[in-house]
C-alpha cells in the first residue's frame, strides 16, 4: 500500500506530460494538413474584416501568419490591403505584397494564379506612387528641387564671372592677345592691324562680341560669308574659348 500511491501519481503525470505533447502534435499536424483559407483564425479575420473592423482583422491575419511561420500568403495579401487602403502605411503594404509574390511563385504556373500574381504587382505599384507621394517624399523632393536652384545660381554667377574676365582681358590688350594667340597657333608673329581694312580679310584681327543665339558657323558665315571657317576663328581664340561648346553671349572673340 505504500508503494501504490507514489506510482499511481507517476503514471498520471507520465500520462498527462504524454496528452500534452500528443495534443501539441496533433495540432502542429492540423495547421500544417489544414488550408489557409479554412483555418478558422483566418475565417474570423475575414468576417472582422467585412464588418469594417479593420484593426480587430489585422490582428487575426498576423497572428495565423506567426501559426503558419510566415507561409500564408493569402493573409499577406489582405494585411497588405488593409496598410495600403485603410492604415495608410504604403511601405508595410508594399512588403506584404512582396511576400505573397514569392510565396504564390513558388506554386505551379496556371492562368488563375498569373493574374493573381498581376493583380498584386499592380497594387505594389499602386503602393509605391502613395510611398512617393507621402509628406517625407515631398519634402526631400522640395529640398533636392532648392539644391538643384541654388547649383543653377552658382553656376550662372561663375559663367557672368568668367564672361566679364575674358571680356576685360581683351579690351585691355586686344593686340597683344592676338599676337600671343597666333605665336602659340601658327608659330609666326601676327601682322599688324591695317585701319580702314574689311573684317572679311583673312590676315587681319578684329573682336566680335557675341550675341545670344551666336555660333562659330554663324559668327564665319557673317564676317567671312563662309560658314566653314568656324574653326580659324575657335583656334584663333584657343587661350579663351577651348571649345565651341563653351561659347557665351557676351564673349568677345578674334577674328583672325
Amino acid at each position: 500500500m505504500i508503494m501504490t500511491r507514489p506510482l499511481s501519481a507517476s503514471k498520471l503525470i507520465f500520462a498527462l506530460l504524454c496528452a500534452i505533447a500528443w495534443v501539441g502534435c496533433s495540432e502542429r499536424v492540423s495547421i500544417n494538413i489544414q488550408s489557409e483559407t479554412e483555418d478558422p483564425v483566418y475565417r474570423r479575420a475575414k468576417d472582422l474584416l467585412a464588418r469594417n473592423l479593420h484593426s480587430e482583422a489585422l490582428s487575426n491575419f498576423e497572428k495565423l501568419i506567426m501559426m503558419r511561420d510566415g507561409n500564408a500568403p493569402e493573409s499577406h495579401l489582405e494585411v497588405g490591403l488593409i496598410f495600403l487602403d485603410h492604415m495608410k502605411d504604403p511601405v508595410s503594404a508594399i512588403y506584404h505584397f512582396k511576400r505573397y509574390q514569392a510565396l504564390r511563385g513558388r506554386e505551379s504556373k496556371s492562368p488563375q494564379l498569373d493574374a493573381s500574381l498581376e493583380r498584386v504587382d499592380d497594387l505594389e505599384k499602386t503602393a509605391m506612387k502613395e510611398l512617393l507621394s507621402t509628406l517625407e517624399a515631398q519634402v526631400y523632393r522640395s529640398k533636392l528641387l532648392s539644391t538643384i536652384e541654388q547649383l543653377r545660381a552658382e553656376n550662372e554667377s561663375l559663367r557672368d564671372d568668367l564672361v566679364k574676365s575674358r571680356k576685360r582681358i581683351l579690351e585691355e590688350a586686344p593686340s597683344e592677345v592676338a599676337q600671343r594667340v597666333d605665336g602659340s597657333a601658327l608659330g609666326n608673329r601676327a601682322e599688324p592691324r591695317r585701319p580702314g581694312g574689311s573684317m572679311s580679310t583673312p590676315r587681319e584681327r578684329r573682336l566680335y562680341v557675341v550675341k545670344p543665339g551666336d555660333s562659330l558657323y554663324n559668327i564665319s558665315r557673317e564676317v567671312y560669308g563662309d560658314g566653314g571657317r568656324y574653326k580659324e576663328i575657335l583656334k584663333a581664340n584657343q587661350a579663351t574659348l577651348p571649345s565651341a561648346n563653351q561659347l557665351q553671349p557676351g564673349m568677345s572673340l578674334i577674328i583672325p
